[in-house]
């Protein structure tokens, strides 16, 4: 049984989960589409900020730190994810002098030398306790640096629609806890003095009737450059908030 499948339920502690999934199922990290659009998320991040130094919040398997560590402006990446499982997968598929991955969990790490940007992909979304990872990323992050978030998009297309119909948006996977707008995290930044300092999107999907024809069209590139064109309905938004 494919280990989606087995858990129907959000759990406040995924590391059992993503340890299972890396496990088990790491073929669904291999995607040509999924590869292509990582790729494209750090070059526009990298329009906002040329960090020398990165903490990775959530590195997963890792790939997003190669493709940033592979810009000559990055002199170092550091790495942690609670899952061991991702970490010892990501350093056998995903290694690279520039880089240091760790396990550990942003509760109880503890920051020797602040880092220019603080940055995490598809993990903001399963905090039961945002709150608490933005006073990490603070702390985690010198002055002026940046803080990242690339998230799923709440108001993406296809929840617009459902929102339209007078039904409620509904959520990418069952391990989210919630899924936001740029607007609601820049709120939430401000209670810990992060300011707004952009966002872009990427990935367009159209579901319905009218727009599926018209989109199916469409290679994965092309989508996601639809998505960066029109980001108040892209699938996924990476909101940026900088340390004053």
């Amino acid at each position: 049984m494919p280990v989606h499948e087995r858990y129907k339920q959000f759990q406040k502690d995924q590391r059992q989960f993503f340890d299972e999934l890396i496990a088990e199922d790491w073929i669904t990290y291999q995607s040509e589409e999924w590869d292509y659009t990582r790729k494209f998320e750090v070059k526009q991040l990298f329009r906002h900020i040329k960090p020398a130094r990165i903490l990775d919040v959530g590195c997963g398997v890792g790939f997003h730190d190669v493709v940033m560590a592979e810009y000559p402006f990055v002199e170092h990446v550091d790495a942690f994810d609670y899952s061991e499982q991702s970490v010892v997968r990501a350093n056998r598929e995903y290694s690279h002098l520039k880089i240091n991955r760790f396990v550990a969990d942003f509760i109880s790490f503890k920051v020797e030398q602040p880092y220019d940007m603080v940055i995490s992909f598809q993990v903001f979304e399963h905090l039961a306790e945002p709150e608490k990872y933005l006073a990490f990323c603070v702390d985690a992050c010198c002055k002026g640096g940046v803080v990242g978030i690339c998230t799923p998009n709440r108001l993406r297309f296809d929840n617009r629609l459902l929102i339209r119909n007078g039904q409620p948006p509904v959520l990418v996977d069952v391990m989210h806890f919630r899924e936001y707008t740029a607007k609601e995290i820049y709120r939430m930044g401000r209670q810990f003095g992060l300011k707004p300092s952009g966002w872009f999107g990427h990935t367009l999907y159209l579901s319905s009737s009218w727009a599926s024809s018209w989109s199916a069209k469409w290679n994965y590139r092309q989508r996601t450059q639809m998505g960066y064109l029109f980001p108040h309905i892209a699938h996924v938004m990476c909101v940026l908030l900088r340390k004053g």
